[in-house]
């Protein structure tokens, strides 16, 4: 097989490639330095690696969400799955950042793995097993994501899918392209297996790697000079020499000449005229149970919320959604805090993910996403409130963030050398700097748009998009949501020392959410649509726990309503609410804790849902009509 190197300008075969020439061009696919930072993580505790759970309905579709029926989906979009064909190349001695080829031992076989949990398949099971999952790094010496297909789930009613994708391949966006190409907006559509053509590459050798690098060091003379005049006036500072610094500044000194004036136009670069840096929070992040070094051992939970409940609260308070989602975690957070009698006086700090892509990338998966920091005002006791705060930080952050070029916010990852940045990571984690010093930020927050359709898979309706993130030392918790289909998906992922009880979030979530629902106006019925009881009954509740006089929706003139039915859904959290059968995070056990919660927090109020049946025309009928059970998806 053939050394082939792509470019924009097309393949070149590595014979054509001689040390020296200018064949710069033809160079493999470069990993960026941000991207090349999520490998630098990498220690004995921390993966770089990000995931999603799916949960697939495959009862109208037999084989759908498959083993079998995924290998082929993906064999047939393979073209369109760059992160899924190619592998990493290493540069010797950590001279530059790795490359991207295609694999030319690509195996589906390896990537796409069979799994399952035993009977009932509860999600206490599911998520056991999804922890231990991503507790295990993935293999650099093949393309980096694996695909777990999980049957069992709800009793064998459910199949879930895990898909784990090394952040050094995607960022958020890219994975919601990835999703694209992988599912379908149709339940029609079945795999042909057909499978799409692509071309493997050869493996270079250490030799032709050093050629390339040298030749990228001959393309862009500013890389070296760059590291070069960095690294000498590192030393020069830690070994207080002045000679160093002079040799420094010698080499900074502009060049005369042609061959100045284009060093000069690139180091200052059209995209590097304003460096300013990001603007800290006015407090240091305090210290959390979370906010120390981390084990190898994961612990994950998920729960789900409706998307109209948090558009009824943006609407409500003039905000937007971003800021919904920040005051929901917000109040999580302060919730779980005082369950542990460890609420910090000052506010926790949340590093916010932001996609800087422009849209003209020449590569749709490498990852273009630069973070602000947000005060989460936890120590403000008053929901709304904390709600406002949160929303002025977000708005002065992205203010900040706004002033900074783009590629400012990127390009400061590319001088490095991987090798120091490695070494500098692994010393950070056996310092155990975590314990020693109070972290910039607490935790990382992430919202990540989705498509609000629903997609399939061979068939089988996607239910959920549960996102599953990567943690870092110091920073033991991470909470991320996707948006899918009229639903919020949360997933929290967290060190299994560190949080052992983070099923309990998700129970707090759901109490957060009610309690800023019921400083909600009630929603009104439309004069000419018909209110369901369960509808009118759950505004009524609402208004009661807001201190507000309820309004009486006005009478159906309709047949009398039925009892409502019961959600089948066994791994959904409706608004804290678990389905039937399930002892989900949102359990007992949450609910109890919740209690011990110091700060005032109002109590759900149980649907009336009885009074519905009533609501009939003849009174005798209603008399023989059993009464309707409470419905857990309208309790409060």
């Amino acid at each position: 097989m053939a050394l082939v190197y792509h470019s924009a300008e097309g393949a070149v075969n590595a014979a054509e490639v001689r040390f020296g020439l200018a064949t710069y061009a033809a160079a493999v696919r470069q990993l960026s330095g941000i991207d090349v930072s999520f490998l630098n993580m990498e220690t004995a505790s921390v993966f770089g690696h990000v995931a999603s759970l799916n949960i697939y309905d495959p009862s109208d579709a037999p084989g759908g969400a498959s083993v079998e029926a995924t290998k082929q989906i993906i064999l047939e979009r393979i073209d369109q799955l760059a992160p899924f064909r190619r592998r990493l190349v290493e540069v010797p001695f950590g001279l530059d950042m790795p490359y991207w080829i295609e694999d030319p031992a690509f195996d589906i076989d390896f990537h796409v793995r069979h799994h399952a949990v035993p009977k009932p398949g509860t999600p206490e099971q599911l998520a056991e097993v999804i922890s231990r999952i991503v507790a295990r790094p993935l293999d650099r010496s093949r393309p980096l994501w694996e695909l777990y297909v999980i049957e069992g789930v709800a009793n064998g009613t459910r199949i879930a899918q895990l898909t784990k994708v090394h952040h050094a391949a995607i960022d958020g966006a890219a994975g919601a392209s990835m999703l694209a190409a992988i599912l379908d907006p149709s339940a029609d559509y079945r795999p042909t297996g057909t499978k799409a053509p692509w071309v493997p590459d050869a493996v270079p050798t250490d030799d032709h790697m050093l050629r390339i690098t040298a030749l990228e060091y001959l393309r862009r003379p500013e890389k070296m000079i760059r590291l070069s005049v960095r690294s000498i006036r590192e030393l020069a500072a830690s070994t207080q020499n002045g000679g160093l610094r002079a040799l420094a500044d010698v080499i900074a000194q502009p060049m005369p000449g042609p061959f100045g004036r284009m060093m000069r136009e690139r180091l200052r670069g059209v995209n590097h005229d304003v460096d300013n840096p990001p603007a800290l929070p006015p407090t240091h992040a305090p210290r959390t149970p979370w906010n120390r070094p981390i084990t190898p051992h994961r612990r994950f939970t998920a729960c789900t919320i409706p998307l109209d409940d948090a558009k009824r609260i943006r609407r409500q308070f003039g905000c937007t959604f971003n800021d919904v989602v920040m005051a929901l975690c917000s109040g999580t957070l302060r919730r779980y805090l005082l369950l542990h009698d460890c609420l910090p006086d000052e506010p926790l700090i949340a590093m916010v993910p932001i996609s800087v892509r422009s849209g003209s990338e020449s590569d749709a998966y490498q990852n273009r996403v630069s973070a602000l920091l947000a005060d989460l005002a936890t120590n403000e006791p008053d929901p709304v409130q904390r709600l406002l705060r949160v929303r002025a930080s977000m708005t002065a952050a992205k203010d900040n963030f706004a002033a900074i070029p783009a590629e400012t916010l990127q390009d400061f990852t590319q001088f490095a050398p991987p090798a120091v940045a490695a070494r500098a990571m692994r010393m950070y984690s056996r310092l155990r700097i975590a314990d020693r010093m109070n972290p910039p930020f607490n935790l990382v927050i992430s919202n990540v748009p989705g498509p609000n359709y629903p997609l399939f898979s061979a068939g089988a309706r996607l239910e959920h998009f549960y996102p599953v993130s990567a943690l870092a030392d110091g920073q033991g918790l991470n909470m991320t949501v996707q948006s899918y289909n009229g639903n919020l998906d949360f997933g929290f992922i967290a060190c299994r020392d560190l949080v052992p009880d983070l099923q309990v979030m998700s129970g707090l979530l759901a109490e957060s959410m009610a309690e800023l629902l019921a400083l909600c106006d009630p929603v009104e019925a439309s004069p000419t649509a018909t209110t369901s009881p369960a509808a009118a009954t759950s505004s009524r509740s609402r208004a009661r726990a807001a201190g507000e006089r309820p309004r009486r929706a006005p009478r159906a003139k309709a047949a009398p309503a039925a009892a409502p039915k019961p959600v089948a859904l066994p791994l959904t959290l409706i608004e804290g609410g678990a389905a039937k059968g399930s002892s989900t995070s949102t359990g007992s056990k949450s609910t109890k804790a919740v209690k011990s919660v110091k700060s005032a927090q109002p109590k759900p109020v149980k649907s009336a849902s009885a009074k519905a049946a009533k609501a009939t025309k003849s009174a005798k009928a209603a008399k023989k009509q059993a009464p309707v059970q409470p419905s857990k998806r309208n309790a409060r």
